[in-house]
C-alpha cells in the first residue's frame, strides 16, 4: 500500500480484504517431522532441508570403554534480535539521472544494492544504497529483505521518494528469528573425568524459507561443526538437521548456534562433575584446550586462548570456597544461590578459505579499503565494511596513523556508501577490525614507503631514512624535517604524473602521464588495497523529491 502519508496507507489497508485458504500449519520441530506431516515445500523430504553427519573412526569404541555416558536433551527457544532500532528504508529518484539512492538499516550495503538490482532486472551503477548511522543488526540486517526490493521500485515506478519503516511488533514477528534449537547430547568419560567422545543429535527449526547469502544451512552446520568449543574431544559423532516449518525464516544472530552449543557442552561438564566426584572447575580443567594452536575433531584451527586461564582467575575473584559458605547459610534460610561456570570459544573474522570450504556462491571472506590523500595532508579511508556503533571507524584512524605517521585526527573514515566505497561485505560475524583492519594496515604500509620516499628525495636523504611522526617528515637522527602537507603537494599523484618505477634516493625524474590525469580525481593520491584479490565495481550517483510512505 503507497500512499502520500503513513496514516493515508493504515487506512487504505484497512479497505483490503484478504482471503487465505486455510491449511494445516507445522510449527514445531515434532510437528514437522512427524510421519505424514504437511510438507512446507514439495521438493524437502520430511521437511529435512539440511542433513549433516560427521563421525570420526573410533566413536563407538570410545563410548563402550567409557567410565561414565552421560545423556540429556536440550532445548533452546526461539530467539528474535530485538534492534533498537527496525528495519527502514528511503529510496529517492533522481529524475535528472534516473538513479535512485536508498537509505536502509542494513548491515551489508553492497550486498543490498546486488540484491535489488539482480531483483528488478537494472545495472546496479543505476542503484545508490547508504547505510547511515544503524541502530544495530545483531545479524538480522544481513540479508536483503523484500520491502527494500518494493522501495526501490516504487521509487522508479512513480518517480519519486518512497519510505518505509518495520513497526516493532512486525520486526518481532516477521523479521528473521533464530536458535530455535535441540539438541540430543551424549558424552563419553572415563574415570579420571577426561572426555573420550561426543555423540549429538542437532535439529534446527530454520523456518519456511533460507536467507541470502547466509542460507538456511548457517545454524546446523555451525553447531555441528564447533560443538566442541574449547574442550578436548577425541571422537565425535554428530548428526545436523535444519527442519522446514510454517514459522519465520532462521538468519544469523549474534554467534550463530554457539550460545545454545556452549550452554549443552557446559550442562554436559556439570552432569558429568558430580557423576565422577569432581566439582565445577575440576571437570573442566582436565577437559579444557590447553596445547595451541589446537586442530579441533572437526578441523577447525584454534588460536591460542586462555580458557583455563580465564576460568580460574574468575573462580578467585568469586572466591567460591567462601561462596559455598554463604550458600548453605542462605539454605538454612529457605534461599536458594546459585554458582554457574561456563567456559567457550568464539570463531571470529573468518576469511576467505573459510568461506571457500562452505561453497557459497559468494565468498565475503575479503575487504578492500582505498586511501586517498588530499594536498592538505589529509586522509580519506574508503572501506567497504560497515561499522554499526562498534567505534570501527575510530579503531580503523588509529591504526592508520600508527601505521603512517598522519595524525588520527587527519584521517576519515568513509562507510556505508556503494557510490563512494570500494565493494565490501559490510559488519557480521565479529570480522571488521580483522579484515578490513588487515586491508587498512597494508594500505597504509604502502602509503608510508610513498610518503617516505618523496620527503627523502625533498630533504637530499635516503627513503629509508626518513621517519614520519605527527604530521611531519623528518631525517632520523637530524631535525632537518618538513610538513607532511608538503610532501602531500609534491606526491607525483597530485601533478597528475605517476611513477613509472619506485622511486630510489637520487632518482628525482617524474613523467606526466595524461591517462592518469583523466582517469583519477586531480589533486588526490589514491590507494588501495585488499585482504584479497577479488574486486568488484563501484557506481555513483544523486537524490531527490517528495516521500509517500509504503
Amino acid at each position: 500500500m503507497i500512499a502520500d502519508t503513513a496514516a493515508e496507507a493504515e487506512d487504505l489497508a484497512e479497505q483490503v480484504a484478504v482471503e487465505i485458504e486455510a491449511e494445516t500449519p507445522v510449527v514445531t520441530l515434532d510437528q514437522a517431522l512427524a510421519p505424514g506431516a504437511p510438507l512446507v515445500h514439495d521438493t524437502a523430504a520430511q521437511n529435512t532441508l539440511i542433513d549433516a553427519r560427521f563421525e570420526t573412526p573410533k566413536v563407538a569404541a570410545a563410548f563402550a570403554a567409557a567410565h561414565q555416558v552421560i545423556e540429556f536433551q536440550f532445548t533452546s527457544g526461539r530467539q528474535a534480535a530485538v534492534p533498537l532500532e527496525a528495519h527502514g528504508a528511503v529510496a529517492t529518484f533522481d529524475r535528472a539521472t534516473g538513479r535512485v539512492t536508498l537509505s536502509a538499516s542494513t548491515q551489508m550495503p553492497h550486498l543490498l544494492r546486488t540484491g535489488i538490482a539482480d531483483a528488478l532486472g537494472i545495472a546496479e551503477a543505476e542503484l545508490r544504497v547508504v547505510a547511515p548511522e544503524v541502530g544495530g543488526g545483531f545479524g538480522q540486517k544481513m540479508a536483503p529483505i523484500p520491502e527494500y526490493v518494493v522501495a526501490v521500485w516504487a521509487a522508479r515506478r512513480f518517480a519519486r521518494t518512497v519510505a518505509w519503516i518495520e513497526g516493532r511488533l512486525e520486526n518481532l514477528t516477521a523479521s528473521f528469528h533464530a536458535r530455535d534449537q535441540r539438541l540430543d547430547l551424549r558424552g563419553a568419560f572415563d574415570a579420571d573425568g577426561k572426555l573420550l567422545a561426543i555423540d549429538a543429535d542437532i535439529l534446527c527449526n530454520v523456518g519456511a524459507y533460507s536467507n541470502f547469502p547466509a542460507t538456511c544451512g548457517v545454524e546446523p552446520l555451525m553447531a555441528l561443526a564447533d560443538m566442541p568449543g574449547p574442550y578436548r574431544v577425541p571422537e565425535y559423532r554428530a548428526r545436523a538437521r535444519g527442519v522446514a516449518s510454517n514459522t519465520c525464516p532462521m538468519a544469523p544472530y549474534r554467534g550463530v548456534s554457539r550460545p545454545v552449543i556452549t550452554a549443552a557442552m557446559e550442562r554436559l561438564m556439570d552432569c558429568a562433575g558430580p557423576r565422577l566426584g569432581l566439582d565445577a572447575l575440576e571437570i573442566r580443567r582436565r577437559n579444557l584446550i590447553t596445547d595451541f594452536p589446537h586442530t579441533s575433531v572437526t578441523g577447525v584451527v584454534q588460536d591460542p586462548g586462555s580458557y583455563r586461564q580465564a576460568m580460574e582467575f574468575a573462580a578467585r575473584v568469586v572466591d567460591i570456597a567462601e561462596f559455598r559458605v554463604r550458600q548453605q547459610a542462605a539454605r538454612a534460610d529457605g534461599r536458594w544461590l546459585g554458582l554457574g561456570v561456563s567456559v567457550f570459544s568464539e570463531r571470529t573474522g573468518p576469511g576467505t578459505p573459510a568461506f571457500e570450504a562452505r561453497r557459497m556462491v559468494i565468498n565475503p571472506g575479503f575487504e578492500r579499503v582505498e586511501l586517498a590523500m588530499d594536498p592538505s595532508g589529509f586522509l580519506e579511508a574508503r572501506i567497504g565494511s560497515s561499522p554499526h556503533g562498534q567505534g570501527l571507524k575510530t579503531t580503523l584512524a588509529q591504526l592508520i596513523a600508527e601505521e603512517t605517521g598522519i595524525t588520527p585526527e587527519k584521517i576519515r573514515v568513509v562507510a556505508g556508501d556503494t557510490d563512494r566505497c570500494p565493494y565490501g561485505w559490510g559488519t557480521f560475524a565479529s570480522r571488521s577490525l580483522v579484515i578490513a583492519g588487515g586491508a587498512c594496515k597494508l594500505a597504509a604500509a604502502t602509503l608510508r614507503d610513498r610518503l617516505q620516499a618523496v620527503a627523502g628525495q625533498m630533504l637530499e636523504a635516503a627513503g629509508s631514512d626518513i621517519e614520519i611522526g605527527e604530521g611531519r617528515a623528518f631525517v632520523r637522527g637530524t631535525d632537518l624535517g618538513i610538513e607532511l602537507r608538503q610532501v602531500a603537494r609534491a606526491l607525483p599523484i597530485t601533478r597528475a604524473t605517476v611513477f613509472r618505477r619506485s622511486p630510489k634516493p637520487g632518482w628525482r625524474q617524474w613523467r606526466p602521464t595524461t591517462r592518469t590525469a583523466r582517469s583519477r580525481t586531480p589533486a588526490t593520491s589514491r590507494l588501495s588495497r585488499s585482504t584479497s584479490r577479488r574486486a568488484k565495481s563501484r557506481s555513483s550517483g544523486s537524490s531527490s523529491s517528495r516521500t509517500p510512505v509504503v
